[in-house]
């Protein structure tokens, strides 16, 4: 028998396999805000973690360690981002198969994530340990708090294989539409995480290296109710240890899809290691300002990408099943609940800098840093939220290398050049953050010129094959 007929029909087999939100039917919109609110939840949840270190150590330590902490943010994305990146590939890849009811490929996925986490962790877990202090030498760290920060950045990076490990199982059951149970159990974690750190701190008396270890006890148990939930799993998302092996033409295609994510991810967060030096520049009073800004920056961020997450579920799990008109309703309702979103976050934000770090911060120069940076940040944050959904969009239709460059030309290297260019001949701080909303306004026209006429090709493409499966059936 064809080999293509035998893959339809056993795919007809399948469609009554259960998967936990099928996005190939049903109302877009509502599908869209009931699937991004608790990955809304689980992003915010994530952030916790190192604003609970901030808090913690702006009050009771201070803002001496509030800038160490913040001054390795960058180079911490940076060197994590490649992998996670991967994370999106899985995604992407475990959504299309159950988009076509593929069973064994979702399996197969599954377990191949396990062993490609632990291993790429452990990889990065080693360089982020013995190159902490050259990094953060290279980055112009300032002296009086760079051995508070390669302190804090040595603990974090011995839990990132577990970090990277939650990230490869939550992507998992995102992919079959589960977005509840990971928050869940980064609400547990989180809790954890917040009292760890004031333990370590006020009982044991310890600084960064403490917030630092209560990040990777919390993370650690966040990886392992993951996998519990995997185990004891009914359908076909299910972890079997008959499946944890590598897959030569899974990973491929999840490296076809997550490297050029995960390189896309790392070279922006190159781009804002730049940033960091040059704000470095500008003394420890800007470091914690603007280290204190991002916490709030980052919760508006979390919003747009809960919304692009969901949207490359949506996209692959339709790609999967061919359905071309619901890819384009998935992006019309993706950018009304972004720019609404970030719109409403974006100027809360603003309004909530100073009366919320003016009451943990020591000295007021801090805050004013921090309110600048703000202003041409947080607020236009929504142009950023419309330059995501183009790009997670191509993504999960296979384009993900396209999408890498047209982001790293756009934003990256613009930032780059900006910073070069306009820093040197006017060393301000506030220009320096000038270049966000210019680059996601750039990158945003150029995505949406090179995916549409993507989809119309994909449509056409669709249709032939659509007709073609029909035939055979008969």
């Amino acid at each position: 028998m064809n080999y293509q007929v035998r893959k339809i029909r056993n795919n007809s087999r399948l469609k009554g396999v259960k998967i936990e939100n099928d996005f190939t039917n049903g109302p877009i919109f509502r599908q869209m805000i009931l699937f991004a609110i608790p990955l809304m939840f689980t992003n915010i949840l994530q952030i916790l973690f190192n604003t609970a270190d901030v808090i913690v150590l702006g009050v009771f330590v201070g803002d001496d360690a509030v800038a160490a902490v913040g001054s390795t943010g960058s180079l911490i994305n940076l060197i994590t981002s490649l992998v996670i990146g991967l994370s999106m590939g899985v995604n992407v890849v475990a959504s299309k198969h159950l988009g076509s009811h593929n069973e064994e490929g979702v399996q197969k996925i599954i377990g191949m994530s396990i062993l490609l986490s632990l291993i790429s962790g452990v990889v990065i877990a080693l360089v982020g340990w013995f190159g902490a202090k050259t990094f953060l030498t290279l980055m112009d760290c300032d002296s009086e708090i760079i051995d508070l920060s390669a302190t804090y950045l040595k603990v974090y990076f011995l839990g990132v294989p577990l970090v990277i490990l939650y990230n490869f199982l939550s992507a998992i059951m995102r992919a079959a539409g589960d977005s509840k149970r990971p928050f869940i159990y980064l609400l547990i974690s989180g809790v954890v995480n917040v009292g760890l750190n004031v333990f370590f701190i006020l009982v044991l008396n310890m600084t960064v290296e403490g917030v630092a270890i209560a990040t990777v006890v919390s993370q650690g148990l966040s990886s392992l109710l993951c996998i519990i939930q995997l185990v004891g799993a009914k359908g076909i998302v299910k972890l079997k240890a008959k499946f944890i092996k590598f897959y030569k033409a899974e990973f491929i295609e999840v490296v076809r899809i997550g490297l050029p994510a995960g390189v896309q991810s790392s070279l922006f967060s190159l781009s804002n290691v730049f940033i960091q030096s040059t704000i470095n520049k500008c003394g420890k009073l800007a470091m914690a300002g603007s280290s204190y800004a991002v916490q709030i920056e980052a919760y508006v961020y979390a919003s747009l990408h809960s919304i692009s997450m969901a949207l490359m579920t949506f996209v692959s799990q339709n790609f999967g099943a061919k359905k071309i008109d619901r890819i384009y309703k998935a992006i019309t309702s993706a950018l009304i609940i972004c720019i609404t979103a970030s719109l409403t976050l974006g100027t809360a934000g603003l309004l909530l800098v100073k009366p919320i770090i003016g009451s943990i911060a020591e000295n007021q120069e801090v805050v004013d840093y921090a309110f600048k940076r703000a202003t041409f940040v947080c607020l236009p944050y929504f142009l950023c939220g419309i330059m995501e959904v183009f790009s997670y969009t191509m993504r999960a239709i296979g384009r993900s290398v396209t999408s890498m460059i047209i982001s790293l030309l756009g934003a990256c290297l613009l930032r780059i050049v900006w910073v070069v260019v306009m820093f040197s001949f006017f060393p301000s701080y506030t220009l320096i953050f000038v270049t966000y909303p210019v680059s996601w306004i750039i990158t945003s026209v150029v995505l949406a010129a090179m995916l549409f006429p993507m989809l119309k090709k994909l449509r056409v493409k669709f249709e032939s094959e659509v007709a073609v499966e029909s035939t055979i059936t008969e």
